[in-house]
C-alpha cells in the first residue's frame, strides 16, 4: 500500500466538539487567572476554534483519515512543508516504522506541541487507513476488545448556578451515567471565599446525585501548591474519585507533592506528550491516574506505548476527551476503566454553528455507556459540510 498523496485541510470547528466554543464564555478557574484581564473567561485568551483532518491515499484508492486541534492553523503547514515527504512512496502499513521517522524528523522543532499533534493525526489516519484495507475495526488490530463496550462519564457541570447545576447532576444520573465531572470555578487569586465556592460547587452536586454515583473535578492548571494543599482538606468528605490537572503540565513537583497531602487521586496529563513525558510523571509518582489525548500525545500508536508504562507501574489510564479514536483505544486497553464524554446540559442549547456533527456514524452514549464499532478502520466519515463553516 504505496502511499501517493498526503492532504491536509483545516476546519473552524473544535475537535473536542460543542463543548470547546461554550466553555470560553462558562466560568471556571484556568492558568490565566492570575491575571485580572483574563480571569473572567477561557474565552479572554483562548484561541479560534480549529481542526485538521489528515487524509492518506494509496496507489489502491483507499483513503484513511486522521484529525488533531488546530486552533493557530498550523498544521497543514507543518505536513505540507515537511512531513508529507516523508510519507510519499512509502508502505501505509509500515506505521511503526513511519512513526518513528517522523518524530525524529521533527526533533529540532518538534517533540511536543504542534508537531506532535500533526503526527498525532498521521498516526491516525494510517491505523484507519489499514483497517479500511483489512475490512476490520481499528480495536480488532489492536487485539481488542477487552469488554464489548466501555462506561463513559459526563464531564461538564459548570458553576453556573447551584439550582441550575443540581438538575444538570439529576438529568445525568436519569440518563444512566456513573460518574461526573464538574469545573472549579476559583483559583488562588480568590482567596478563602474562592475556596469556599469550589466547595459549595463540589457540595451541592454530591447532594443532588447522592453516594453511588463517582464525582470528580478539574482545576485546568489554575492552582499552586499551598492552594491545592488547602482545598484539599476541604473537599477529602465529599469523596472525589478525583482532581483533575490542578497545575501547569510540567509541574510535576507539585503533583507528587499533592499525591502525599491527600486521599483523594490526582489526576492529570491531557497537556503531556509522547511516552517520554508520561515516563516521566510515572517516574515522579505524580499522578494515580493519566489522562493522554491521542490526538496530541503522539495517536494509537503511542498510547498503546503509554498504557504500557502505565500498566507496569499501576497508574489508571483514563484518555481525555470523547472521540472514535479513544472508543478504539479504550476497548483495547485493559488499563482504561473508562472514557469522557462531553453531554449537552439540560439547561443549555446548541449553536447553530454546532448543529452540524464533526462525524457522520460517530457512536453515541446510551445509558453511560458506548458500544464497540462495526465499521472498517476508525468506523466514521468526516462530514464535509464542517470544511464550509
Amino acid at each position: 500500500m504505496k502511499i501517493t498523496s498526503v492532504r491536509t485541510r483545516h476546519a473552524n470547528r473544535s475537535i473536542w466538539g460543542h463543548l470547546a466554543e461554550r466553555e470560553k464564555t462558562l466560568p471556571l478557574v484556568t492558568p490565566l487567572d492570575i491575571y485580572p484581564q483574563f480571569e473572567e473567561t477561557r474565552g479572554s485568551w483562548f484561541w479560534d476554534s480549529g481542526m485538521a483532518v489528515v487524509e492518506i491515499e494509496t496507489e489502491d484508492g483507499l483513503v484513511g483519515a486522521g484529525w488533531c486541534e488546530d486552533g493557530c492553523s498550523a498544521i497543514p503547514l507543518i505536513i505540507e512543508n515537511h512531513m508529507s515527504r516523508l510519507l510519499i512512496g512509502q508502505d501505509a502499513g509500515e506505521i511503526e516504522g513511519l512513526w518513528d521517522r517522523l518524530f525524529r524528523a521533527t526533533l529540532p522543532y518538534g517533540r511536543k506541541g504542534m508537531a506532535l499533534q500533526a503526527l498525532s493525526a498521521i498516526d491516525l489516519a494510517l491505523w484507519d487507513l489499514t483497517g479500511k484495507a483489512a475490512n476490520k475495526p481499528v480495536y480488532q488490530l489492536l487485539g481488542g476488545p477487552v469488554q464489548p463496550d466501555i462506561p463513559v462519564y459526563a464531564s461538564a457541570l459548570h458553576p453556573v448556578g447551584a439550582d441550575k447545576v443540581a438538575a444538570e447532576a439529576k438529568a445525568y444520573v436519569a440518563e444512566g451515567y456513573k460518574a461526573m465531572k464538574m469545573r472549579f470555578p476559583y483559583g488562588p487569586g480568590h482567596g478563602t471565599d474562592g475556596m469556599r465556592a469550589n466547595e459549595e460547587h463540589i457540595a451541592n452536586v454530591r447532594d443532588a446525585v447522592g453516594d453511588d454515583i463517582e464525582i470528580m473535578a478539574d482545576a485546568y492548571m489554575g492552582w499552586d501548591f499551598l492552594y491545592a494543599k488547602k482545598m484539599v482538606k476541604r473537599l477529602e468528605p465529599y469523596r472525589l474519585a478525583w482532581i483533575e490537572e490542578a497545575f501547569l503540565p510540567d509541574d510535576l513537583n507539585s503533583y507528587a507533592k499533592l499525591r502525599q497531602e491527600t486521599d483523594i487521586p490526582v489526576s492529570g496529563g491531557e497537556h503531556e506528550y509522547t511516552r517520554f513525558g508520561y515516563e516521566q510523571i510515572i517516574e515522579k509518582k505524580a499522578m494515580d491516574i493519566i489522562q493522554p489525548d491521542l490526538r496530541r500525545c503522539g495517536g494509537l500508536s503511542e498510547g498503546r506505548r503509554i498504557c504500557s508504562l502505565a500498566l507496569a507501574a499501576g497508574v489508571t489510564v483514563i484518555p481525555h476527551a470523547y472521540g472514535p479514536s479513544h472508543i478504539h483505544f479504550a476497548l483495547a486497553e485493559t488499563v482504561i476503566p473508562m472514557i469522557e464524554y462531553f453531554p449537552l446540559p439540560c439547561w443549555d442549547a446548541l449553536p447553530d454553528a454546532e448543529v452540524e456533527p464533526i462525524f457522520h456514524d460517530e457512536l453515541q452514549p446510551k445509558n453511560g455507556r458506548v458500544g464497540a464499532p462495526d465499521k472498517p478502520g476508525l468506523g466514521v466519515t468526516v462530514n464535509e459540510k464542517i470544511f464550509n463553516d
